[in-house]
């Protein structure tokens, strides 16, 4: 092939690039991907058509080839970070979080600052269950930007995980001090609060959460109703249960709590219809079961508390047999 020639078949491969590239911003895949293989037909060395087929092929979902042509891609010698992350990403869709580390690892050896492979590693270590790594690298984000409060309650959540519970409220704490309303940050507090047994401050941490910024979540409501429990606020449990069953009319743990509170204030009558909506609901729920027998008992209905007994027996008995 002359040098004429060579120049007019990498002019006609750029050509094809750029058609290629316009197909693809105007949202026509397949033209965009039929200008890539013309184009790189002519120069198969030819990095940007390559790219922009992987591209192409990992928003179509064709994963396997996308990672087929990433690696090609890599393979010439591309030492693009978004090529390493692409790649990451199609691993990290295939199931192997292990490859998908190395890859955003490979982009941030290129460009330490690279934002979204470091996200997305942190995303990883995450899925691969790395918290020690993973805490090292928010507290290394966080060394150089200490204002970002979601890294604070995502950090508080590990330490959480890890049962490191004061770490992780004073986490929470330094998230609050940028936001003191934060919801996922309070959210968070009252639940390792609990979990440390400190229900009073518990409670005022959700009631902030529920009652101030009227969040409503199921499992903030469930905590709630239990601290109340806890610490003999029944009327409260009542109310935090009912606007629970506002949201989930039928759940077996809201009528519970509100069994138990009524029981609580001896309002027997009211513990029992609560019992029996609890068991309604949630038939093989044999806590409910001995609640409602016990009271049976303790009102000389001894029919009826026979009855359950026998009735948790055959449930006990049949739970073993499975």
């Amino acid at each position: 092939m002359d040098r004429q020639t060579k120049r007019v078949q990498v002019l006609e491969a750029v050509t094809y690039a750029l058609k290629a590239y316009r197909e693809l911003f105007e949202g026509n895949l397949v033209n965009a991907l039929y200008y890539c293989d013309k184009s790189l037909e002519l120069e198969p060395d030819f990095n940007i058509p390559l790219f922009l087929k992987g591209l192409i092929l990992f928003s179509i979902g064709k994963c396997d080839e996308a990672i087929k042509t990433f690696e090609s891609l890599i393979k010439k010698g591309s030492e693009n970070p978004i090529t390493w992350m692409f790649l990451g990403q199609l691993y990290a869709i295939s199931g192997s979080c292990p490859n998908a580390l190395k890859c955003y690892e490979n982009a941030l050896g290129i460009e330490n600052k690279f934002i979204p492979a470091k996200f997305l590693k942190l995303l990883c270590l995450e899925s691969l269950g790395k918290y020690d790594l993973l805490l090292e690298e928010y507290n290394n984000i966080l060394t150089i930007a200490p204002k970002l409060k979601i890294l604070w309650v995502k950090n508080a959540d590990i330490l959480r995980k890890l049962g490191r519970y004061d770490e992780a409220i004073y986490c929470l704490d330094k998230a609050l001090q940028y936001d003191k309303y934060d919801i996922n940050a309070l959210y968070l507090k009252g639940v390792i609060l609990k979990r440390m047994n400190k229900f009073e401050e518990a409670y005022n941490v959700f009631k902030i959460l529920i009652d101030e910024l009227n969040v409503k979540w199921v499992d903030a409501l469930r905590h709630m109703a239990s601290i109340c429990l806890t610490i003999g606020k029944f009327d409260e449990a009542i109310k935090y249960s009912k606007e629970g069953l506002k949201i989930m009319p039928k759940d077996a743990t809201f009528l519970y709590y509100i069994r138990k509170a009524y029981e609580r204030l001896k309002e027997y009558d009211k513990a029992v219809e609560y019992l029996n909506k609890c068991i309604k609901e949630k038939p093989t729920y044999i806590k409910a079961m001995l609640s409602l027998a016990k009271i049976y008992e303790e009102l000389g209905d001894y029919e009826n508390s026979v009855k359950l007994y026998n009735k948790i027996h055959e449930v006990s008995h049949h739970e073993i047999q499975d």
